[in-house]
């Protein structure tokens, strides 16, 4: 059994401050969280949301538990999320998007809140797995016509919200992509497919969009992981787990 390759890279853009992304590879569990509550610190609630889902970080024999289990990241990522804003009102406003998938085997449970994105290449066809939790798809031609892209879900410490989940099947030659919109917001759906098609592995796949979001401008923080199951069939990855971006860089402070 041939393992799934995966790779993991973020930036902080040509225009940002500071990098309010996070991402997360582990065992089983491969994440992104796009911050967001300028002030009140995005930076803050993307680690936050990272901290909650990676203990769910779990191997499970049985696939249909797996959308549960990733149910149960997000409830307790929203309710650390509440723990903060109870201890500091200040970060009332924080809040973030949540793009996760879980493996056990040759399934996979997506959960999804906001508009990061999950990707699947597969036999050259190229298909997003998620939707935006944006105005744009409740609201038919929004006025003006830039509310189009507002967060109608993400997670911001209020109670109520449920994430997006679905389980698929993996096959062999698959490719995965989970990307914060500082890639898809900026990079067209098919230049995207075009650097993963063309990439040797995933490290030159994550490296390649990084890159094509740079050379559109990269105003936002940008963050993918690629994974490539040439088995079509997730070993436990016995390699350290990889942490970027917020969740790095404001570790062990949350």
């Amino acid at each position: 059994m041939t393992p799934a390759r995966v790779a993991a890279a973020t930036s902080i853009g040509l225009v940002r401050k500071r990098n309010e992304d996070s991402a997360y590879v582990g065992r089983w569990l491969c994440a992104v969280a796009d911050g967001m509550g300028g002030h009140a610190a995005g930076d803050m609630a993307s680690t936050t949301v990272i901290d909650a889902v990676r203990a769910f970080d779990l191997a499970e024999s049985d696939p249909n538990r797996l959308t549960m289990i990733l149910n149960a990241g997000v409830r307790a990522a929203n309710e650390q999320l509440a723990d903060k804003v109870r201890a500091n009102p200040d970060l009332g406003g924080m809040g973030s998007t949540l793009a996760a998938m879980l493996w056990s085997g040759t399934h996979v449970a997506i959960a999804n809140l906001g508009d990061s994105r999950v990707y699947r290449l597969r036999d050259g066809a190229f298909r997003r797995l998620t939707e935006d939790h944006v105005v744009g798809n409740l609201v038919h031609d929004p006025m003006p016509a830039e509310i189009g892209d507002y967060l109608v879900r993400f997670l911001d410490a209020r109670p109520g919200w449920s994430p997006d989940l679905t389980l698929h099947v993996a096959r062999p030659g698959d490719w995965y992509l989970i990307c914060s919109d500082g890639l898809s917001g900026f990079v067209n759906a098919e230049a995207i497919r075009e650097a993963v098609v063309g990439a040797a592995d995933p490290d030159q796949a994550v490296s390649d969009l990084i890159r094509l979001a740079h050379e559109a401008g990269a105003p936002d923080n940008v963050t993918v992981i690629a994974m490539d199951l040439r088995d079509g069939t997730w070993e436990e990855r016995d390699e350290s787990p990889i942490l970027l971006g917020a969740a790095a860089s404001l570790a062990g402070t949350t």
